[in-house]
């Protein structure tokens, strides 16, 4: 389960690394601060930052060797930067500082905080930091200028927050945009081959996966007598039929080119294959296409299915198997679905 999706970082692997390099710095700074650089400070103030300051350098390390994906999901790398801020406001009370070279310190965990979490964990982080440290601040001097020091720090904190949330937000956003524009087929709007074929990769590693071949019966035809935009429309409007046969956490759709799509569904069974192809082609002869003076246009597709471990092992083979069923279907007379046999070695 793990944490909340708007608690985690934008990418775990960069944000680990950032907590580290912050933590460790913030340790390496904060061990010579204390020792040796005026105001002196009291006997337990001065443990107290040496022993947080070796906790610092050796959790940085801890972040270097430990799985960014298993520290986001278990929220580690949300609690870096929210503990960074409440240990901040901490040692300012226990060393009586609240000077400016005490509260810059604070920037550390909310430069973290806003520039990898999300929104909420990153004004969460920061929150919690400007609220310690003011908190700390007031009751050190308790006067007008403890007061307007705390407001002023908090305030320019809270504004760091805002502005690199947002920029992180429009960064995402025209990453996505990127990557459907690299991923998506310009016609149908379904998933181009690479992609394809790399979730396919990822499915046979997980386990047993069906992969659906489609292809529209006299599709040359239909180009010929219609023309060439009405053969877009129609491919089209097989796209969206086919995307309401499936939901997007049981299946892949994409196009591999021309008229032929592909559909990947990951743990069906061999014998919930042939359910699956036989739906599809029913589905089609029920949704013919409508042209622009009205008309309706019946469409009808030839279906090829195969199953790993069933009748491949690979992508290669399993999309050959595919391929051979989905020309069984059309020499057998189209409109209809095939599944591939099963061969037999030695």
């Amino acid at each position: 389960m793990g944490v909340p999706a708007g608690l985690r970082t934008r990418e775990p692997a960069t944000a680990a690394r950032a907590a580290a390099t912050l933590t460790g710095f913030s340790g390496l700074v904060l061990l010579p601060w204390a020792l040796f650089l005026p105001p002196r400070l009291d006997p337990g103030p001065l443990v107290a930052c040496v022993v947080f300051a070796l906790l610092l350098m050796a959790s940085s390390f801890g972040l270097l060797r430990l799985p960014p994906e298993r520290l986001d999901r278990a929220g580690l790398l949300l609690v870096v930067p929210v503990l960074g801020a409440l240990a901040v406001g901490a040692t300012n009370y226990v060393t009586r500082d609240t000077s400016a070279a005490a509260q810059v310190f604070l920037v550390v965990p909310v430069l973290l905080g806003a520039s990898q979490l999300r929104g909420p964990g990153a004004l969460l982080a920061t929150g919690l930091g400007v609220l310690v440290s003011g908190t700390a601040t007031i009751l050190v001097d308790p006067s007008a200028q403890g007061f307007t020091d705390a407001v002023v720090v908090g305030s320019a904190m809270v504004a760091v927050t805002l502005v690199l949330v947002r920029s992180g937000d429009r960064r995402e956003r025209a990453f996505d945009v990127l990557h459907e524009q690299a991923t998506a087929d310009g016609l149908t709007g379904l998933l181009r081959r690479g992609a394809v074929d790399a979730l396919l990769a990822e499915a046979l590693l997980r386990g047993q996966v069906a992969v659906l071949m489609v292809d529209v019966d006299g599709f040359k035809q239909i180009n010929d007598v219609h023309g060439h935009l009405v053969g877009d429309q129609a491919l089209v409007h097989l796209a969206d039929v086919v995307r309401g046969q499936v939901r997007h956490t049981d299946c892949v759709v994409g196009r591999r080119g021309g008229d032929e799509l592909v559909m990947v569904l990951p743990d069906c069974t061999r014998e919930g294959l042939a359910g699956r192809a036989a739906d599809l082609v029913a589905a089609v002869q029920m949704a013919p296409l409508q042209l622009a003076d009205g008309r309706l246009l019946p469409l009808t597709i030839s279906v090829g299915g195969a199953h790993a471990p069933t009748h491949a092992a690979d992508a290669t083979g399993l999309y050959g198997a595919a391929d051979a069923a989905l020309y069984t279907a059309k020499r057998a007379g189209r409109d209809r679905f095939s599944i591939a046999e099963v061969t037999v070695v030695g």
